[in-house]
């Protein structure tokens, strides 16, 4: 058997090897760091999202906190906000709004979350509940 002739020769365009090259993976490696800076700055903030809300429902649909009373709805938000470890969102910046019968609570706020040098990531969240 002729040594040229075997699969991977040069000259032979079907043997040539075939994968990633170095700049290929450092490209694709710095989509997958970005990627992961992102995810990792942006997460904890959905996660206090998701407290902020739970928290927000559970004040208004529990029957120690009067929405007609704001003082003391304010007080048990309060007390919810500090279980959950929520720092950033305070019970002073729910509005109460009646309407008819029903009474809706709401919260919004921003953050922002620095990435590097003059970057930064600009999340708004918007909790309501009704009751």
């Amino acid at each position: 058997m002729d040594i040229g002739a075997r699969a991977g020769a040069a000259g032979d365009p079907q043997g040539r090897q075939r994968g990633l090259t170095i700049l290929g993976f450092l490209l694709v490696a710095a989509v997958v760091v970005i990627f992961a800076m992102v995810g990792f700055r942006v997460i904890p903030s959905y996660i206090e999202y998701y407290s902020v809300r739970k928290a927000l429902d559970d004040t208004m649909r529990s029957g120690t906190a009067d929405p007609n009373n704001p003082a003391a709805f304010r007080s048990e938000l309060t007390r919810r906000l500090q279980t959950s470890y929520v720092e950033e969102v305070k019970a002073t910046d729910v509005i109460l709004q009646r309407s008819g019968s029903q009474v809706t609570a709401e919260l919004a706020w921003e953050r922002r979350l620095h990435m590097f040098g003059n970057m930064y990531i600009l999340l708004e969240f918007e909790a309501t509940s009704a009751r």
